[in-house]
């Protein structure tokens, strides 16, 4: 049975660099024997996380909120891998991203079950210099904290810097990055 990686993209803009290293990465989950799903989080309706604690009387994945992450947790409990790949805004996780994984709080009702064992990739596109300069460094973080309390394994974290315009078509270092994430995401 082939791996199924879930990829997904939290940038408001289709063209995005972020989407563009996704599509990359799916290439390497296939070469790899997988099978990529690139899922676009600006194009679905994900309502905030209320904290109302129903979903721990419901079970895991388990909303009362009828919006599109009813459709998305099935898939994140199935998935065997997980790859998010955003801008930084701000110095961290941009707003449409921080929105779905706060979501996950509805897997909770189990200990987050889920997620454990769960191999985690992360591809972070920034216009700064460097990790801290950015902010990256602070999502980055946060992800390294979120992971090891869900006991999932991150498996690798790409920190894309672009600066210039027309900069993303001369990139060939994080494409391979995401490349051989993707291949690793599969295995």
């Amino acid at each position: 049975m082939k791996k199924k990686v879930l990829i997904f993209t939290g940038s408001p803009r289709e063209d995005s660099y972020g989407a563009s290293l996704a599509r990359v990465a799916a290439r390497g989950v296939k070469k790899a024997g997988g099978v990529a799903e690139i899922i676009n989080l600006t194009r679905l309706k994900l309502n905030p996380c209320q904290a109302c604690d129903r979903c721990r009387q419901r079970g895991p994945g388990q909303c009362f909120q009828e919006d599109d992450m009813i459709e998305l947790y099935p898939l994140l409990k199935k998935a065997k891998a997980i790859i998010l790949v955003h801008p930084v805004y701000w110095f961290t996780i941009n707003a449409q991203t921080k929105i779905f994984i706060d979501r996950w709080y509805a897997f909770g009702g189990d200990n987050y079950v889920s997620f454990k064992n769960k191999k985690i990739g992360l591809i972070l596109t920034f216009a700064d210099s460097d990790l801290a300069s950015s902010g990256a460094i602070n999502a980055i973080q946060a992800y390294k904290d979120m992971f090891n309390y869900l006991e999932s394994d991150l498996m690798g974290i790409i920190g894309a810097s672009l600066q210039d315009r027309g900069q993303a078509k001369k990139d060939t270092e994080h494409r391979r990055q995401a490349y051989e994430l993707g291949q690793e995401m599969a295995r």
